[in-house]
C-alpha cells in the first residue's frame, strides 16, 4: 500500500551508497514485529563488510551503525520531518527503521474498502485448486453443535483461500451408509415399523438412533441380526433400498437448512454410498498389490503400515474390511482420495475433521503412499479440537448427550429477543 514511498526512500539510499562508491543493488526490507507501529527495516551490516573489502572502513559493526545513522538522516525531508508516508525515521544498532504513518494508513485502507468494496483484499488468480472437505455429517444422527466448528472452520478456510487467489472447491462428504445407518433401519424395522414422523422429521430421527444404539447394546442377538440387514442392503434388497433412500432424504434435507441457516455453501456432495462398492474392489487391488493382508474369515483385511514402511508404532495398522466383509470409513476413504485427484488437478487436498482422526487419517495417507500415488504428499488434515458439554462430557448422538444446533439457534434468538424486548420494548 506504501510501495511508491518506499521506492522513493530506496532511491534516497541508493544515492548514499553511489556517493560512498559501493555497487549496492538490492535493497532487503524485513518487517518490523508489529507492537503498535506497522514498519519495515534494513541491515547495513552488508553494505559496511562490502566497504571494508574495499579497504575503506574499519570496524564492521561500528561503520554499520554509522551508515545506518547517516542514511537516518538523508531520507528526512526538507523540512526535516520524515519522508512521505512514514512517522517516525530512526538508526539502532546498525538498522535503519522505518514506520508507516498510522494515519495515513488507516485513510488509504478505509478509502480502499470502500471502493472495492467485497474484492478488498483478492488476489489475482495464481491458477491452483484445492479441494476442502468440511462438514462431513452422518445420516440419520443428530447435526449437533460439534458438528457447527467444524463447519465454521471448515467454511472459514475456504473463504481464506479463495480471497488468496486459490480456486477453492468446497466439498462435503456425507456418511449415508454404514453400520450406524443399518442400525438405525433394523430399530425402525423391528421396533417401529409403518411408523411415520411428526412434524419434526429431523429430532424424530435422532430419537431413533439414540434408541438404535442403546437396544443394539444391550441386546446381544441385535448384532448379527445388524449384519445380516447389511448384508441385505448390500445385496440390494428392494424394501430395504425404499426406506434407505426415504430416510436418507430427510437427512439431507435437515442438511440443507442448516447450511442455508448459516450461509454456508457446498461445491460438491460425495457420498459414502457411491464409494461403497467400488471401496471393496479397491481393497482387492490392494490384496492382489500385497499392499493389504486378508485374514478372513478369522480376521479382518488389514494394511500393516509398520511392517510396510518399516517403522515402530507409528501408523500401526489399518483395517480395511470386515471379516463379514462389510465395509469401513477407510474403505471408502481411500478410492475417495483418488477420485478427487483424478476429478480435479489438485494442488492440495485438505481434510477438516477433528483431532482424534489424527492417526486414521495418516494411515490412510500413508497406505495411498505405499500404493505408488504420489498425490498422497498433498493430503492435509487441519484439525481441531471437539466441543465438549459441561463436565468434559462429550457430545454423542449414540448416548444422547448432544445439543441440537437447531435448539442452539432458537436458545441464542430467544434470549437477544429478551434483552432487545428489556432495553427496547416499542421497538
Amino acid at each position: 500500500m506504501f510501495q511508491t514511498e518506499q521506492t522513493n526512500v530506496e532511491k534516497h539510499i541508493f544515492e548514499y551508497f553511489k556517493k560512498l562508491d559501493l555497487p549496492v543493488t538490492t535493497i532487503q526490507w524485513n518487517w518490523i514485529p508489529f507492537s503498535g507501529h506497522w514498519g519495515i527495516s534494513m541491515s547495513f551490516f552488508q553494505a559496511a563488510a562490502m566497504e571494508a573489502r574495499k579497504g575503506k572502513g574499519g570496524n564492521v559493526n561500528q561503520r554499520a551503525g554509522e551508515m545506518a545513522a547517516d542514511v537516518a538522516l538523508f531520507v528526512l525531508q526538507p523540512d526535516g520531518s520524515p519522508p512521505a508516508g512514514f512517522e517516525k525515521v530512526e538508526a539502532v544498532k546498525g538498522y535503519l527503521n522505518l514506520y508507516f504513518s498510522s494515519f495515513n494508513f488507516a485513510n488509504r485502507v478505509i478509502g480502499t474498502v470502500l471502493s472495492d468494496r467485497e474484492k478488498f483484499g483478492l488476489s489475482e488468480s495464481l491458477d491452483k485448486r484445492m479441494v476442502v472437505e468440511f462438514s462431513q455429517p452422518n445420516t440419520h444422527k443428530a447435526f449437533h453443535v460439534g458438528h457447527l466448528r467444524n463447519v465454521i472452520l471448515g467454511n472459514s478456510v475456504c473463504n481464506i483461500l479463495s480471497a488468496a487467489g486459490y480456486d477453492v472447491v468446497r466439498a462435503n462428504y456425507i456418511g449415508d451408509i454404514g453400520l450406524h445407518v443399518i442400525k438405525w433401519m433394523w430399530n425402525y424395522l423391528t421396533f417401529h415399523k409403518n411408523e411415520q414422523p411428526g412434524e419434526d422429521r429431523y429430532r424424530w430421527m435422532t430419537d431413533l438412533y439414540t434408541e438404535a444404539d442403546r437396544r443394539f447394546n444391550d441386546d446381544p442377538d441385535a448384532e448379527p441380526q445388524v449384519r445380516a440387514l447389511f448384508a441385505r442392503w448390500d445385496a440390494n434388497d428392494p424394501e430395504l433400498e425404499k426406506l434407505w433412500k426415504q430416510t436418507r432424504q430427510w437427512s439431507l434435507e435437515g442438511f440443507d437448512q442448516i447450511y442455508q441457516t448459516l450461509g454456508v455453501p457446498f461445491d460438491h456432495y460425495y457420498y459414502e454410498s457411491e464409494v461403497e462398492h467400488s471401496g471393496k474392489e479397491f481393497v482387492e487391488r490392494m490384496i492382489k498389490m500385497g499392499i493389504a493382508r486378508d485374514e478372513r474369515p478369522d480376521g479382518a483385511v488389514i494394511v500393516p503400515l509398520d511392517e510396510l514402511a518399516g517403522t515402530k508404532e507409528k501408523y500401526r495398522v489399518l483395517v480395511v474390511l470386515r471379516s463379514d466383509g462389510t465395509s469401513l470409513y477407510s474403505t471408502k476413504d481411500l478410492p475417495l482420495a483418488v477420485k478427487k485427484f483424478e476429478q480435479y488437478n489438485l494442488e492440495q487436498s485438505i481434510y477438516v475433521v477433528d483431532v482424534r482422526q489424527a492417526l486414521y487419517l495418516q494411515q490412510i495417507y500413508k497406505t495411498l503412499e505405499l500404493m505408488g500415488y504420489e498425490f498422497a504428499k498433498k493430503c492435509y488434515h487441519l484439525a481441531y479440537e471437539i466441543v465438549n458439554l459441561p463436565g468434559n462430557v462429550t457430545m454423542s448422538s449414540r448416548d444422547g448427550t448432544v445439543v441440537l444446533l437447531e435448539d442452539l439457534i432458537n436458545e441464542a434468538t430467544s434470549r437477544a429477543l429478551k434483552i432487545v424486548n428489556e432495553k427496547n420494548p416499542d421497538l
